[in-house]
């Protein structure tokens, strides 16, 4: 036995050694992040040094190469070191950027160069996003400029959108200290779209843009030299959104290529149509030999504008750019109410600065009319002008000296428009959104809390899960969802700690010494960015690498909430394995860290006291409860949400059907409907070991032999399932036990039910007791840490925690049925709202 001992811990410890040396040299992406993160400690900023990053590398354009040229001429900035980011080396730009200066580098995307430049560079532009690994430092100034006026939508507004794939463009708006805008519209547009309007803490520069500056003071003439154009025609430019998929960007280029051909021979001679495609487009036809179909990738397109005299495109934003020059557009959009509903947009369509043409049959037609110009500018002369007012009234070639002067120069700063709330600011992890008692509190609070006082943020990873998505669309439309992209930044030696401090928790000072503190604070920094928090709430509490982000996260008070008896939980075993003693070993050595450790009832502190306090200094202080709050509108709104049909002479609770738009078909599920001639017992919880259903189905066989008109309806998933299942299964209850599963609205099949039972072998607080009081149902209950305290005083009736004593209490209920006490759930709420913002939300004495 000691031998076979010995070999487990000597495993575990080549484990512990050998693990983080594979897998550092497995994955590029972690050694990256590790070198990036060396940098970050290791290297001073370099306050003479500026890296621009335009559309990740992919080309030296834009905004960024505008405030590039706008410092080149300026003389104060004649030391000013520039980097650019461009992944092709080969792009022609560079050796014209050489001949400008010879203060100058060039790097390409996650190299050792950028990575270095990245986390030095005093100065930062980008008119997109950084990486992931991305930390912005505070000796650092991030510029964004972003890249465009958007007529379609953005971020969380669109109509058929992922959970977080805005996440990272989120991330950076959060890191970045000023944002560049043409219009008031961008900047409330892009900020709202993702999710950090009122918490984003940089200055917008509603100034204009630089690059429209390239537009208006570029020669036209110097255009047409550079890339051989006729002066003796009139320049067409098509430049459609990208809308192909990559790696099958065969099929969308030959249409574009058809389409361009077309529109040329319609025009005629006298007009040459260029085509200014995507950046994937123009590598497909360079790939193939077809690039002399396209404007070269690397002219700037702004300086490009200068030179054309017709545009047509669809969604894209370049026709913002080009407004400010006069000259016509059309707008090319033949999949306009696929992408309209796939996508969506802010502006009207119908009200567009030019023809809307759905196919290359009507965009001919309309391409008709520019024989009759003057006509043509009539026509269109209102939406023109009102576009130019509303989205262009800053574009007079001058937006580059503005950005200069405000930025590098800080005059002007009272021009800067700050979008910050001053309310208190809480950050709070919530436990993933599955389908669990404390999803439910987190969205009752958010329903509750006082969104003039508090600026509300929650913080969750980017992982998917169905559960996850329906329950964050439940979330109160105040509340601002912030998700984390990527992985930790972490260097081998930090790798080392963060595996010991998972393994043993910090329980003494020497283990302390041990904890990478400062990987945890970077990470935190990584998701929010520059916005601070007054409150950290780890609200879940048993997750520890949220827990050791939260306990070592610069908050003015750190909060972290017990939702059950933690010590039993600790013991908790499902499917014989312990379900959360991982993770519990190592938050119970991290609740010293935090200045309230907040119980969500008062019996369930006085337990958690008994059995934590050791772990606690100043345990009676720091220990305390917040009754959870609850949404009784909610509730009572749901109770009558009921859908009934007929089948089969059998009437039944509709408990799901389709949404109308995903399918023409109707797919519904439900329930028999509760018989008014029964007995109609229901229970509601996670199917876990805590809960004690396999206890109360016991209970329920014996009580079904003396009443035999008994039902019993079980909702809610979890690990037990078959296990319950097979126990009432093998008590021949098929009949009068009805598993229903989860529902999304389990207060109509309550509220149709005789008596709600919980046979609970502990609880936080029982929050679907409150929820069958406020339905003013009977309730039996067994008499355990986190009932006692709800329904003690004549809510409910309390038995032992036994089958005997649930059968007794069902059984008596049918005798004699019951009488409880009122429940003044709105009393109740502002006592349990006055708890969180007292315990919670302010600094202990």
């Amino acid at each position: 036995m000691r031998i076979k001992q010995f070999k487990k811990i000597v495993t575990r410890k080549i484990k512990f050694i050998l693990n983080p040396l594979i897998e550092f040299s497995r994955d590029s992406r972690l050694r990256i992040r590790s070198k990036y993160t060396s940098y970050l400690e290791k290297n001073p900023v370099r306050s003479n040094y500026i890296l621009y990053e335009a559309y990740h590398g992919k080309s030296i354009s834009g905004n960024c190469y505008a405030i590039f040229l706008g410092l080149m001429k300026d003389s104060t900035f004649k030391d000013l070191h520039h980097v650019w980011v461009i992944n092709d080396f080969n792009d022609p730009m560079i050796a014209e950027l050489k001949q400008k200066t010879s203060n100058i580098s060039f790097v390409k995307v996650d190299s050792n160069e950028y990575l270095k430049y990245l986390a030095t560079s005093k100065y930062l532009v980008n008119d997109t996003s950084f990486p992931f690994y991305f930390i912005k430092r505070e000796e650092q100034v991030y510029i964004n400029t972003w890249h465009g006026t958007p007529l379609k939508t953005l971020g969380k507004d669109i109509n058929k959108r992922s959970m977080s794939g805005h996440k990272n463009i989120q991330r950076n708006l959060l890191h970045c200290d000023y944002l560049i805008s043409p219009n008031t519209f961008t900047y409330e547009k892009l900020l709202k779209s993702n999710d950090v309007f009122g918490i984003f803490t940089g200055k917008i520069a509603n100034i204009g843009y630089p690059r429209v500056d390239l537009t208006l003071n570029t020669s036209s003439e110097s255009v047409k030299e550079r890339l051989d154009l006729p002066f003796n025609k009139k320049i067409v430019l098509y430049a459609p959104t990208w809308r192909g998929t990559i790696g099958a960007e065969e099929d969308t280029c030959y249409t574009l290529h058809s389409e361009v051909v077309k529109i040329q021979q319609a025009l005629g001679d006298d007009y040459l149509v260029l085509l200014k495609s995507h950046y994937f487009s123009y590598k497909f036809f360079k790939q193939s030999g077809l690039e002399h179909l396209c404007v070269p990738n690397w002219i700037d397109t702004n300086e490009l504008l200068s030179a054309i005299d017709i545009l047509i495109t669809d969604y894209s934003s370049i026709f913002f750019d080009f407004l400010p020059l006069k000259r016509p557009v059309f707008f090319y959009m033949p999949d306009l109410r696929e992408y309209e509903s796939e996508r969506g947009f802010y502006l009207d369509i119908t009200k567009l600065p030019g023809p809307i043409c759905e196919s290359i049959i009507d965009l001919i037609d309309s391409l008709g009319q520019l024989n009759s110009l003057n006509n043509f500018n009539k026509q269109f002369e209102k939406q023109y002008k009102e576009f130019l007012d509303e989205y262009c009234s800053y574009d007079d070639g001058n937006a580059t000296d503005r950005l200069i002067d405000i930025i590098f120069k800080k005059k002007n700063q009272d021009d800067l428009i700050n979008v910050e709330s001053n309310k208190q600011k809480l950050l709070l992890y919530c436990g993933g959104f599955y389908n669990n008692g404390i999803t439910v509190s987190a969205t009752n609070l958010f329903d509750q809390i006082d969104y003039n006082k508090y600026e509300v943020v929650v913080i969750d990873n980017s992982n998917y899960h169905k559960d996850k998505w329906m329950n964050i669309q439940k979330l109160h439309p105040n509340v601002h969802i912030i998700y984390r992209p990527g992985f930790v930044n972490r260097t081998l030696i930090e790798t080392y700690k963060q595996n010991l401090i998972f393994r043993r928790g910090i329980y003494d000072n020497k283990m302390l010494k041990y904890t990478p503190v400062n990987s945890y604070k970077r990470e935190l920094k990584r998701i929010i960015g520059n916005t601070k928090f007054d409150v950290g709430i780890d609200f879940g509490g048993y997750n520890k690498f949220w827990t050791l982000l939260f306990a070592f996260g610069d908050f003015k008070v750190k909060s972290i909430f017990l939702h059950a008896d933690m010590m039993k939980e600790y013991n908790k075993k499902v499917n014989h394995k312990y379900k959360h003693r991982g993770n519990l070993k190592v938050i119970f050595s991290l609740y010293k860290f935090f200045d309230r450790i907040v119980s969500v009832a008062e019996s369930t502190n006085i337990e958690n006291h008994l059995n934590l306090s050791p772990y606690i200094p100043n345990a009676l202080e720091k220990m305390v409860f917040v009754n959870n709050v609850i949404s009784p509108n909610k509730v009572l709104q749901m109770k009558e949400n009921k859908e009934i049909i007929e089948f089969n002479n059998e009437r039944y609770l509709i408990t799901y059907q389709n949404d109308k738009n995903e399918s023409i078909g109707l797919n519904l599920s439900g329930i028999p409907l509760p018989n008014k001639e029964y007995i109609n017992f229901i229970t509601i919880g996670r199917l876990s070991p805590e809960k004690g259903q396999k206890k109360l189905i016991s209970a329920f066989s014996q009580l079904h032999k003396q009443y035999p008109k008994a039902v019993l309806y079980i909702v809610g998933e979890g690990p037990l399932k078959r296990e319950l299942k097979d126990h009432t299964k093998k008590l021949h209850l098929e009949h009068c036990v009805f598993f229903v599963g989860q529902l999304e609205n389990p207060f109509s099949l309550l509220d149709e039910c005789d008596c709600f039972v919980l046979s609970s072998d502990y609880e936080g607080q029982g929050l679907v007791l409150m929820e069958a009081m406020i339905l003013k149902k009977p309730i039996i209950a067994t008499d355990v840490t986190g009932v006692h305290s709800v329904l003690e005083g004549g809510y409910g009736l309390l038995v032992d925690n036994n089958e005997t004593a649930l059968f007794n209490g069902m059984s008596d209920f049918i005798q004699n049925s019951m009488e409880q006490k009122s429940f003044d759930y709105e009393k109740y709420n502002s006592e349990a709202l006055d708890l969180f913002y007292k315990n919670v939300c302010t600094k202990a004495n």
